[in-house]
């Protein structure tokens, strides 16, 4: 902001004037009694005692005067500013004109030696005030013309009281208190200005970034009410789905009811993205650091995708060596995934190349395929959320949500990221994580088929006899539950949700193994049910609530009543695993 265009800022910068000046009145009220004081000491014994005398009370009154009008008057909080400045201007001038009177009725009197002492006293006053009041050009002028006048006044009348040198250097003095007050108003308006500027630039910025974290929660929310709306009825969806056996249907039927379940995979693929970016959204990503072998993290991204890139006829190759890792597994088959899964989507022919290997002592990844490619002006905007290229928007379904997960994972799990494009030739992303790796001995190699069978063989004695308590108030997916449950082998409890009746229920059961809820029920929320179940039997019964709630509160809420979440929409075959790994733990 310059000097033209602080002009629209006048009240502003008039209010920051007064408040230099009243912080300078404020300083100087002790010299304004010390000075004259000091200098009645000095030239009483020369001074006729009336005119003295007359001079020392028109002083006292006008000092009072002065900080009566500064520290009383301009408190009134009517007084506008000018009004303000007003009055501190009359305080000023009253104090220097009672110095303008001195040269008047004291300094003529007086012998040469003294008259130089009140010259020097003078000009003094003038030097101390000179900075405070030179801010604003009618109060210098009060300050300083009354001791100026009355000073050249009474040099020039005869008989002359100072000889030519002095009066010169009276004038010089004279010229340069206007050259100062001049700069320093001119220096301190500038400085005002830049903190205007500042000041409304602060304003700006705060204004800007309310509108931003407004326009957050506002798409926070959106997306977790949208979501939770439209999750609700594609769950029920997917469970008719899993009641079907597509083996009992002709051959047309089966290909559409196999062409509607791709459809609905495509969209829970689509709830998962906005989930993981509610769960991003709400800090609650689970951060688990332990030791892994690399050859667990490659299975499971192999196991998951190879099937995807065969059904477009493309390759999925993994470039490693077996190697010890110490990070967060799952974090980082979140991370690859979302990373081999856009480049399969963005992949037409050829191959998608996944690189893992240990660079400066830490897990170094390159997922490397011969897609499409990304145009270099567009390579800042691929992180973005909802951004997807438009010249490739047809060929696949999706949010455009994926690489943004990705970058969010990286910064969370410290990750540096880059990626390199050629248009038409491909791309290849490069992730050096901070997890360490060291060699694996030859003598810990497992055989990965005993260990499976082990599992599955501790999963049969586990399941047997294991009581599941359900809450759901859709009858229909209330059966399809029991249906899926009871074929693994457990036994399912269909329990009330209204209190009473809840109580009379849990007298005649001995224990519950687990509880599976719904959020939303008729009258309560899964929740409290939850909680009430662990009240009566004693103990944190397992418990797993799905909801299509996906905001970053329930999510947070949830975690601290250690409540495992599954979110719509979802198959039972996935609950069953869900309640399995749970009773696992």
């Amino acid at each position: 902001m310059d000097l033209f265009s602080i002009e629209d800022n006048k009240d502003l910068l008039l209010e920051e004037k007064y408040r230099f000046l009243e912080t300078a009145s404020r300083t100087n009220t002790a010299g304004t009694v010390i000075g004259p004081l000091f200098t009645g000491i000095l030239i009483f014994q020369e001074t006729p005692p009336v005119n003295l005398a007359i001079w020392l009370v028109a002083m006292i009154t006008c000092v009072v005067f002065r900080a009566y009008m500064i520290f009383t008057r301009n408190k009134d909080p009517k007084l506008t500013t000018k009004q303000k400045i007003f009055n501190l201007n009359l305080g000023v001038v009253s104090v220097t004109a009672c110095w303008g009177l001195g040269w008047l009725m004291i300094a003529t009197v007086l012998p040469f030696s003294l008259q130089c002492i009140y010259l020097l006293m003078s000009s003094t006053a003038v030097f101390v005030g000179l900075y405070g009041y030179s801010v604003h050009r009618s109060t210098v002028l009060c300050f300083a013309l009354p001791i100026f006048s009355c000073q050249f006044l009474a040099s020039i009348l005869p008989p002359v009281m100072f000889p030519w040198p002095i009066q010169l250097g009276n004038f010089a003095f004279f010229l340069y208190t206007i050259k100062m007050a001049s700069y320093f108003s001119k220096s301190w308006i500038q400085t005002v200005s830049l903190q205007i500027q500042n000041q409304s630039l602060n304003k700006e910025l705060e204004y800007e970034r309310n509108i931003a974290i407004a326009a957050n929660i506002a798409k926070s929310k959106f997306i977790a009410t949208a979501s939770h709306d439209l999750r609700q009825p594609l769950h029920a969806v997917n469970i008719y789905l899993d009641l079907f056996e597509p083996n009992k249907l002709n051959q047309k039927e089966k290909i559409n009811f196999l062409q509607i379940k791709k459809s609905i995979q495509t969209l829970n693929s689509m709830f998962k993205s906005l989930l993981d970016l509610s769960k991003l959204d709400a800090g609650t990503s689970n951060k688990l650091e332990k030791p892994f072998e690399l050859i667990e993290l490659v299975g499971f991204l192999s196991n998951t995708f190879t099937p995807i890139a065969a059904s477009k006829d493309l390759i999925l190759q993994f470039d490693f060596l077996n190697m010890g890792v110490h990070g967060d597994k799952f974090l980082l088959q979140q991370l690859l995934g979302n990373l081999i899964s856009n480049a399969i989507q963005y992949t037409a022919s050829g191959s998608v190349r996944v690189n893992l290997i240990s660079k400066n002592d830490c897990l170094h990844v390159t997922i490397e395929d011969t897609g499409y490619g990304i145009d270099s002006s567009l390579l800042d905007k691929i992180f973005d959320e909802f951004f997807r290229v438009d010249s490739t928007r047809n060929m696949h379904d999706g949010l455009g949500l994926g690489l943004s997960i990705v970058k969010r994972l990286c910064v969370i799990s410290n990750t540096d990221l880059s990626v390199k494009s050629t248009l038409g030739s491909g791309t290849t992303f490069s992730i050096q994580t901070p997890y360490s790796t060291t060699a694996l001995p030859d003598h810990i190699e497992i055989l990965a088929d005993d260990l499976l069978q082990q599992n599955f063989g501790s999963q049969d004695n586990l399941l047997e006899a294991k009581t599941i308590a359900i809450f759901e108030d859709d009858h229909t997916i209330f059966d399809a539950y029991k249906q899926a449950l009871n074929q693994n082998g457990f036994k399912v409890l269909s329990l009330s949700e209204n209190s009473q009746e809840l109580m009379s229920q849990l007298a005649n059961i001995n224990h519950i193994d687990c509880i599976l809820s719904d959020y939303r029920l008729e009258t309560t929320t899964g929740d409290l049910i939850i909680q009430q179940l662990r009240d009566s039997f004693g103990v944190e019964i397992p418990a797993i609530i799905i909801t299509a709630d996906t905001s970053p509160q329930h999510i947070q809420l949830f975690k601290e009543l250690s409540i495992d979440m599954l979110y719509k929409p979802i198959g039972y075959n996935e609950i069953v695993n869900a309640i399995t790994m749970l009773l696992k733990k």
